[in-house]
């Protein structure tokens, strides 16, 4: 029986599955020389932009860190004292110098899924604003949204990890579908397969671009090499929704 016959949404990763770190960054971090993320920007951003001290930067940070559970990135950028727009334009100048799609493929196939009635949904162990973010240097959403997908469900609104069970359970809440119309991508077998499959998910597409790790395939778990591999596994079948009147998409 094919586990993937009536799927409906997707639970995209983004952090290795959607962007990554450029090969010369990779370099770095394995080499121990690697000192860029959000929080790195933040601090120079709070010298930089806020006109705070470094030690004053430092402390406002870690006055976040510790004493807000399940903070955000805007619970920082409050703190630091800092203009949302101008910060986030600097973050996305920064970040965009070592991250990047993790392949050209991406808008094209997530297009298809979406043109055929697939709902698109983002899962991270960031806030929605980071993932944002992130998207947004990944050349799919900008300051204001994310049109690709239904929704971002970043941990800060789900209050658990996405090793947990609960974040899934969670997550399909959110998205009031039954486990078995509900597939995951990602690059992590934990994470991304073993713990949603445990709570009932349909299955996983697990993303390695170097590898062609297809002979490890199950009816619950495919192995790809990109996304489009992803969009013709799930639309061999599939006919585009009929349009209505309107132009929106018709649903069964």
């Amino acid at each position: 029986m094919n586990k993937f016959g009536k799927i409906r949404a997707l639970l995209i990763d983004i952090d290795d599955t959607i962007t990554r770190l450029k090969l010369d960054h990779h370099e770095a971090k394995n080499n121990g020389n690697w000192t860029g993320s959000l929080f790195e920007v933040l601090q120079s951003a709070g010298v930089k932009l806020g006109g705070l001290t470094t030690k004053d930067t430092e402390r406002r940070i870690e006055k976040i860190k510790t004493q807000v559970p399940w903070w955000h990135w805007s619970d920082y950028i409050v703190e630091l004292g800092l203009d949302p727009k101008q910060f986030w334009d600097y973050a996305y100048e920064v970040e965009s110098e070592y991250l990047e799609a993790t392949g050209p493929e991406i808008r094209s196939a997530l297009t298809r899924l979406r043109d055929h009635g697939i709902l698109l949904y983002v899962t991270s162990n960031n806030p929605n604003d980071g993932i944002l973010h992130k998207l947004r240097v990944a050349g799919l959403a900008n300051s204001q949204g994310a049109p690709f997908f239904s929704q971002l469900l970043g941990v800060s609104g789900l209050h658990a990890m996405k090793w947990e069970a609960t974040y899934w359970k969670k997550a399909l809440a959110h998205i009031a579908l039954a486990p078995k119309e509900v597939a995951v991508v990602g690059d992590g077998f934990r994470d991304d397969y073993e713990v949603p499959h445990s709570v009932g998910l349909a299955g996983s597409f697990l993303v390695n671009r170097f590898e062609d790790l297809s002979a490890r395939n199950t009816d619950t778990l495919i192995h790809v090499r990109d996304f489009d591999q992803i969009a013709d596994h799930l639309l061999a079948d599939r006919r585009k929704p009929a349009l209505g009147k309107t132009g929106s998409r018709l649903r069964a």
